[in-house]
């Protein structure tokens, strides 16, 4: 679920391209498909992959969303299951992502769909690898929800990139939009080297599969379910608890 693929988006000079894929234009009244710069920074660029790893999510997420549901999905990159989403009747959307060109591309993409049930934020944070010119430090990020209106948060290769503070601040706040009961589906690389809980930089981050859950519980979120390996990374699925 890492970045890869042919095209080199961190090399673009100027403005980056935010036109669709254009071998692969839909109907009018269809989500277009990004292009392979916009699909790289957010997961791969082959658009078989791409689609094939948003699909996966979105049935997982849904299996498990109840009626009429509120989505948080954070570092929802260009829309990869904002697009499955789009097809459940009644469910609202809040993306969000520190990577400002998929935010613009998804506004215009999603622009009139779905019954404006979909909005998509830019969060200006601090990031070496997406935004090194970020101006808010992840650790003091508020998410854009109230206290208790969300009913499944998403962190599909978010807790991967994540130092152990900013992963603690992250898990309070999913707490904190949480509704009673409310759900997180999240995703973690789970390989550290041998003697150590939690391991790397921005671009990977290795945690021990039962210290995250650890940390999880201090910040009120119980695991529910462990999903297993999802395209490389362990999924989890977390709940909110007392």
């Amino acid at each position: 679920m890492e970045s890869s693929g042919s095209s080199n988006w961190r090399a673009v000079e100027g403005d980056f391209p935010l036109d669709d894929e254009p071998a692969l234009r839909g109907g009018p009244l269809s989500v277009p498909i990004p292009n392979a710069q916009l699909r790289a920074t957010s997961s791969i660029s082959d658009i078989g992959s791409w689609y094939a790893i948003g699909e996966a999510w979105a049935q997982i997420a849904m299996r498990f969303m109840p009626p009429d549901p509120t989505v948080l999905d954070i570092g929802c990159g260009c829309g990869k299951m904002a697009r499955f989403f789009s097809l459940v009747p009644n469910l609202r959307y809040l993306g969000v992502d520190l990577f400002l060109p998929s935010i613009r591309w998804c506004e215009k993409a999603f622009l009139g769909l779905a019954g404006g049930r979909f909005k998509f934020e830019h969060f200006d944070g601090i990031s070496e690898v997406y935004n090194p010119a970020g101006t808010v430090r992840p650790s003091d990020y508020q998410f854009p929800a109230d206290d208790g209106s969300i009913d499944m948060t998403i962190c599909a290769a978010l807790f991967t990139h994540l130092l152990e503070e900013d992963c603690m601040h992250y898990l309070a706040e999913i707490r904190r939009v949480s509704k009673p009961g409310g759900l997180a589906l999240v995703s973690i690389h789970n390989e550290p080297p041998q003697g150590k809980r939690f391991d790397g930089d921005e671009s990977r981050i290795d945690i021990d599969e039962d210290y995250f859950l650890e940390l999880a519980r201090r910040c009120k979120m119980g695991c529910r379910r462990r999903i297993g390996n999802v395209y490389g990374q362990q999924v989890l699925l977390l709940e909110a608890i007392d």
